[in-house]
């Protein structure tokens, strides 16, 4: 695919409110924008309709934070999960729980509890955003631990479990995500926050860290600083390296750039200090139904917690996402990419 780099002239205009961040009600000043493409956005161009298997909801709950691996044969699904009496609120109470197939995109089945503020040595009051990988031979579940507000570690011999929680936080950021490198040094952003202008209201910026091993000490890249361009915000970040690069998926925080409150956007970075926003097209967002592959669709009102899965070639096979319905509560999508690699 062709790359066009180019500077704009773009003003964005603040979009939709939903239940965990409002939007404000004045529009950005116009300003520079560094883009790789405008008016159009190759990877939103290689999402596929959902198969009919790849949404897992559960009875009685709701469900958020997806993230998946392969071991052996069976894939497991790690997500965020609190009972459906206590509303949308009810994140802040949240456990994890373990769901699997013999398929990427499902059906999904449930395994069990992975881990329970109940049981946590820190995050007594809810344990939310998981994120599993691999560390050697073993496997590491990271989280935002809650009342602490920072990220935590869980480690497993087996996918299975039982998993042990460091008695610590390791990371002193909201919603890690991390890059353990060939090395065993590790690159991981996170998002910080500072008050608005606005009453009531709080802006949310990309830190990013980095550290000798994975036990850390973890220290901050470049400066303290927002790590995006442009004064955009974001949250829900996930990283993956290709293209010899960093690739990020966040949601567009106060729609700043797409004019969606929320909207899936895409960064890259070649240093992990510099960000460049790949396009002004959201890659996914709730203002418009996501296709089913039998042919219907789905009405959303938020889609969330954009989470990459690389196939074995690093190649963007499926994007998860939490999303909210009209009418109900919250579930998991798993959507197809067909095959995306950044060209930049």
């Amino acid at each position: 695919m062709g790359v066009v780099m180019m500077t704009i002239l773009w003003a964005g205009i603040i979009g939709i409110q939903n239940v965990r961040a409002e939007s404000t009600n004045e529009p950005v000043e116009a300003q520079a924008v560094q883009l790789t493409y405008h008016g159009r956005n190759p990877l939103r161009d290689a999402l596929q309709p959902v198969p009919k298997d790849a949404v897992f909801q559960m009875d009685g709950y709701y469900l958020w934070d997806p993230s998946v691996i392969k071991s052996g044969d069976t894939y497991h699904l790690f997500v965020s999960r609190w009972p459906e009496a206590t509303g949308d609120r009810g994140w802040l109470k949240s456990d994890v729980i373990r769901a699997v197939s013999r398929s990427l995109f499902g059906p999904y089945t449930f395994a069990g509890i992975v881990l329970a503020p109940e049981q946590h040595p820190w995050a007594t009051q809810g344990i939310a955003n998981p994120k599993i990988m691999r560390f050697g031979n073993r496997f590491l579940l990271h989280y935002l631990g809650i009342p602490k507000w920072q990220t935590g570690f869980a480690f497993a011999d087996n996918i299975e479990g039982p998993w042990t929680a460091v008695e610590h936080p390791i990371i002193p950021t909201m919603n890690a995500s991390l890059i353990i490198k060939a090395d065993g040094k590790v690159y991981a952003v996170g998002k910080f926050k500072v008050n608005s202008p606005t009453p009531d209201k709080w802006d949310d910026f990309m830190r990013a860290y980095e550290a000798d091993n994975l036990m850390g000490p973890y220290r901050v890249v470049g400066d303290n600083g927002n790590r995006l361009p442009n004064g955009f915000q974001l949250e829900d970040p996930a990283i993956w390296w290709a293209n010899h690069q960093y690739n990020l998926l966040c949601t567009d925080w106060h729609g700043k750039i797409t004019g969606i409150n929320k909207a899936v956007v895409y960064y890259t970075s070649k240093d992990g200090v510099h960000y460049r926003l790949f396009s002004d097209v959201p890659v996914w967002s709730q203002n418009e139904a996501i296709p089913v592959a039998d042919g219907e669709s789905l009405p959303v009102n938020r889609v969330e917690r954009p989470e990459p899965y690389l196939d074995a070639d690093g190649k963007l096979e499926a994007i998860l996402a939490a999303v909210q319905p009209a009418r109900g509560k919250a579930y998991i999508v798993i959507r197809p990419v067909q095959k995306f690699n950044p060209t930049n």
